[in-house]
């Protein structure tokens, strides 16, 4: 890896990137989420695990470009 890179990388923020794939993730798959989870009210919980997903994401953003600091 060029030393470029590795100064890139030195700098991004592992609970950024765990927050922002973990957002990701559950934003997906929401769906199959809530169906395993709640059986009779799936769709209603897949919308909150779509936005509790986004919110997640949005925040690993942030923490990524330094916005909310760790």
């Amino acid at each position: 890896m060029s030393d470029y890179w590795q100064g890139v990388v030195s700098r991004l923020s592992v609970p950024g990137l765990v927050l922002l794939g973990l957002g990701v993730v559950i934003g997906y798959g929401a769906p199959k989420i809530a169906a395993w989870l709640w059986k009779s009210k799936a769709e209603r919980a897949a919308l909150f695990l779509r936005v509790a997903g986004l919110v997640l994401a949005i925040l690993g953003t942030l923490m990524l470009v330094d916005i909310i600091p760790i």
